[in-house]
């Protein structure tokens, strides 16, 4: 049995997840590791020019250079692959940053085009879940996937450069954003729906949910309902008028109070509600009845087209 080990530069954190592949090409995650590290903090808005800056650089390099460690004490590790996302493909200086990685840790980072993330989303889900009809919605820092399936084959899928910290700079929206800009940030996210004629297919399709903003609703939820949110989240499921409620009580809380709300994962609290906002806006404009939580998505699609 060998061992792949796969490093996920996001917008908001950076991953690692060693997998184990066995005989029949079969896998499962043996260990996963994450840092907040915010690649996508102050880089501006989208249509301009990008910067990664130097803070964030900083933080990214330092989780890369401790997931070293950690997988070059894997055994019968064969292979370590590297991916970045929408934070370094709209980057200004991204060659010159992967060019950095690569003299640090000796990995050479595959920049994904947005089409490909949501491409690999998909193929995480479906490699999760039995799902014949579903839409699917990754948020992250600084861009949310969509796709839609149907007999489950992807009809299309597309990336919207806009994510959880970029909407948040963008909208004011870290600490209680205020009536005038919520109010510009749905119109902001409805046009862009508006765009996406083929979303309408989708019309009450569960709505597979992907990204941090998303598990964190997923953890009050269970918390709601069963007095603690250990517990595993892939697979579970939540109405759309339980996932609205936790959106509404979030929405009414300031800084401090959205962080004590969410507890251990309080570092999102100035990302959350521009995170939220989309899934919420596709929860009703399309009808959708409940949301499935994956914890399958970019990473799981990437081993198993790698094992195919």
């Amino acid at each position: 049995m060998k061992k792949i080990a796969l490093l996920d530069l996001g917008s908001n954190s950076t991953r690692m997840a060693i997998y184990q592949i066995n005989s029949d090409n079969s896998f499962q995650e043996i260990k996963r590791f994450k840092e907040m590290t915010r690649l996508a903090e102050g880089m501006g808005e989208s249509g301009k020019k990008l910067t990664l800056k130097k803070a964030a650089i900083e933080r990214t390099v330092a989780a890369l250079e401790k997931f070293k460690g950690e997988y070059e004490k894997e055994p019968r590790l064969t292979l370590v692959r590297g991916v970045a996302t929408a934070a370094v493909r709209s980057a200004s200086n991204s060659v010159d940053f992967l060019k950095l990685v690569k003299d640090k840790i000796g990995v050479d980072i595959e920049i994904l085009s947005g089409d490909s993330e949501a491409y690999y989303d998909y193929a995480g889900v479906m490699h999760a879940f039995e799902l014949e009809n579903c839409l699917i919605c990754d948020m992250g820092g600084g861009s949310f996937e969509l796709a839609l399936v149907k007999d489950r084959q992807a009809v299309d899928y597309i990336s919207i450069p806009y994510g959880a910290v970029t909407l948040s700079e963008k909208y004011n929206a870290s600490n209680k954003i205020s009536a005038a800009d919520f109010f510009a940030l749905q119109r902001f996210i409805l046009h862009k729906f508006e765009q996406l004629p083929w979303l309408t297919k989708g019309v009450g399709f569960p709505l597979v949910l992907l990204g941090g903003a998303n598990r964190t609703v997923a953890r009050q939820g269970q918390q709601n309902s069963t007095g603690t949110n250990d517990q595993g989240l892939h697979g579970k499921k939540m109405s759309s008028f339980s996932f609205v409620e936790v959106f509404q009580d979030w929405l009414a809380k300031d800084h401090q109070e959205l962080k004590v709300a969410l507890g251990v994962e309080k570092e999102r609290a100035d990302i959350i509600i521009a995170g939220l906002t989309p899934v919420v806006l596709l929860l009703e404009k399309y009808n959708i009845p409940e949301v499935v939580f994956s914890e399958s998505g970019v990473r799981e699609g990437i081993i198993a087209e790698l094992t195919k």
